[in-house]
């Protein structure tokens, strides 16, 4: 019956990727060391799905490097394979092979008695209705699950592009866990992988806070990033090893510019790996965006909405108060939302500055809070200053309304993040009863 269904399929696979008329996708980006090459294994028992897969990307190239193919045509064969190269980047495996579930069989083998958790898997069948692909998903550590008639090139080569990106996350962060013990590096790359890792893995990390200290750091965007009239810099300053604070921003694609300050309750290493969370679920969003499933990142209210439930439904026990914005470079317009962040951030222009008056709930507090988008166009010559709330603790004045008065009438455009720190008589080396950070924005 499976050599019948199998033929049916195949047939419909050919058809599908040898004469589908999508346009295919190419990265030409640097290829990260001496990568020459990616290691994709194929496994499957039907020798043309090989030949099929092969001719299809066979032009494929992601980061400046190709595609090296190594076959199996049985779940043994490829435990054999797997025994002998740590290097294969991506599985394309079949579901149904010597048994019925050799393929998801396969899979445990890999995660569980491999401990392989960084090669990327997409599981591919011919008999898509026999495994629910919602509980496919739900059950096994892998990247997409797919109906072999699905696989267009296009959707082939998107699909293996998706899971390189995120292989390629994952080995980096692997390897800057090297200098961690074994323990510790096994639970951070977990972390990666999944939000409920993080609760389990807390206690080993507070033995390492130096070296936690280092990865979250890691994690950090540089402390200058230029795209074109616009400039982005931060400084963030930890009251103790890691830090309840965290700032990023990046490129959502080649407009569109993702930043967002995080202020998590509370201190120490609890604090700290909430924001290893927030990273974790912001980069979900990214490559679905990328991958053109949500649009969930470009949209700050949202995409608010959205971690305020997952916190509440992970029961996290802690909240975030959280500034996020999406800055579109080509008509200087930024789309905000605020979750509680304060003090409010300030609009700097060259004769006058203002807060932006935002009041709001952080996220993870409240399953009734609600969030709202706005918006404002920076003019030229102009910029943001968000700022944590440790900055107020370091203030002079007693009252909230002094303290933020003192730091409006010390922001000035023409000053970077140490001119405004020694403005405002904060040293940084001392010794901080809260985290402080800082984030600027200027258009140039």
């Amino acid at each position: 019956m499976k050599q019948h269904a199998a033929q049916h399929d195949l047939f419909a696979a050919d058809t599908q990727l040898l004469f589908s008329e999508d346009q295919v996708p190419t990265e030409q980006e640097p290829v990260p060391g001496n990568q020459q090459y990616w290691t994709v294994l194929i496994v499957d028992d039907e020798p043309e799905i090989h030949q099929v897969t092969l001719m299809a990307l066979r032009d494929f190239r992601y980061q400046g490097a190709s595609l090296r193919f190594m076959s199996a045509h049985s779940a043994a064969a490829a435990k054999s394979i797997l025994a002998q190269n740590n290097d294969i980047a991506l599985i394309l495996l079949d579901v149904v092979m010597e048994t019925d579930d050799a393929g998801l069989t396969l899979v445990q083998y890999i995660r569980d008695t491999l401990q392989n958790h960084l090669v990327r898997i997409v599981l591919r069948t011919g008999q898509p209705g026999q495994a629910p692909e919602q509980r496919i998903m739900h059950d096994y550590d892998i990247n997409d699950y797919r109906a072999k008639t699905e696989l267009t090139v296009l959707r082939l080569t998107t699909t293996v592009m998706s899971a390189l990106r995120a292989f390629t996350a994952l080995k980096q962060l692997a390897q800057l866990n090297e200098t961690l013990e074994a323990q510790v590096q096994a639970r951070t790359e977990q972390l990666a992988l999944s939000n409920l890792q993080l609760q389990q893995s807390l206690t080993e990390l507070q033995a390492g806070q130096r070296a936690g200290k280092q990865l979250q750091f890691a994690m950090l965007p540089p402390p200058l990033f230029c795209c074109g009239e616009f400039q982005l810099s931060h400084a963030l300053y930890p009251s103790d090893y890691m830090s309840g604070d965290f700032v990023d921003y990046f490129y959502a694609d080649e407009h569109n510019l993702v930043f967002y300050i995080a202020d998590v309750s509370g201190h120490g290493v609890a604090s700290a790996f909430v924001t290893v969370y927030l990273k974790r679920f912001i980069s979900t969003y990214l490559e679905r965006y990328q991958r053109g499933s949500s649009s969930l990142l470009v949209e700050p209210a949202a995409l608010l909405s959205a971690l305020n439930s997952e916190l509440l439904r992970d029961n996290i026990s802690k909240y975030i108060a959280l500034f996020y914005a999406v800055l579109d470079t080509r008509s200087a317009k930024v789309t905000y939302a605020n979750a509680g962040a304060f003090p409010w951030p300030l609009l700097l222009q060259q004769q006058h500055a203002q807060y932006l008056e935002l009041k709001s709930t952080p996220v993870g507090m409240f399953d009734f809070a609600a969030y709202h988008d706005q918006s404002l166009t920076l003019p030229k010559h102009s910029g943001l200053i968000l700022c944590s709330d440790g900055i107020l603790d370091l203030l002079t004045p007693t009252a909230t309304e002094q303290k933020l008065q003192t730091l409006l009438q010390h922001c000035h455009l023409e000053q970077d993040i140490a001119q405004l720190l020694q403005r405002l008589a904060i040293d940084p080396a001392l010794a901080l009863p809260d985290d402080l950070t800082i984030l600027m924005l200027k258009r140039t």
